[in-house]
């Protein structure tokens, strides 16, 4: 598979799951529901992550049709990527600041994808000045890997952390039934 289709295989991806997402987001918090502010920032996480990803990953294809160098093309991709991934990460950060996470799992899994965002903008900024990298198609793919894996990854959390919700619920409604 060469690099355009792969591309273009990641916007289709990228705008489904944010489509799902929203269309998700929409029925799943009715009206008089409590809505958890780590539900809006992982339904935000997912459309946002979701379309810029989709946005970055024409803008090589777009760089091509204008006969530009690969190496810098890939120069270019992996310099926006840097600048989104910054963005979002600040964006992200921001919207987390005032949220209390009581669990440590939960704790270290937003510290690690921190981590992981932030490598992957020392690496595109690396492939962007030719340090290390020869401004390649690898690092900024991986870039959209991890950005769509992030948006998976969120995406599964809006379907199934309400599930689990209501079946905690459940059983402790039942338990408390089976007690009295």
């Amino acid at each position: 598979m060469e690099n355009a289709d792969q591309l273009l295989t990641l916007i289709q991806v990228a705008i489904a799951v944010a489509g799902f997402a929203g269309i998700i987001g929409t029925f799943q918090f009715k009206k008089g529901e409590i809505i958890r502010r780590g539900d809006a920032v992982g339904l935000a996480v997912v459309v946002n992550t979701g379309l810029m990803s989709a946005f970055y990953s024409t803008l090589p294809l777009l760089l091509m049709n204008f006969d530009i160098n690969e190496s810098t093309v890939w120069a270019i991709s992996s310099g926006m990527t840097c600048i989104i991934y910054a963005y979002f990460s600040i964006d992200i950060a921001t919207r987390l600041k005032n949220f209390k996470t009581y669990k440590s799992f939960n704790k270290i899994i937003i510290y690690l994808l921190f981590v992981v965002g932030f490598l992957i903008i020392a690496i595109n900024f690396l492939n962007a000045f030719n340090i290390v990298f020869k401004r390649e198609f690898g690092p900024f793919y991986i870039s959209l890997i991890y950005s769509l894996g992030l948006v998976c990854y969120m995406f599964s959390r809006l379907l199934l952390r309400p599930i689990w919700r209501t079946l905690r619920k459940q059983e402790s409604e039942n338990l408390n039934k089976d007690d009295a």
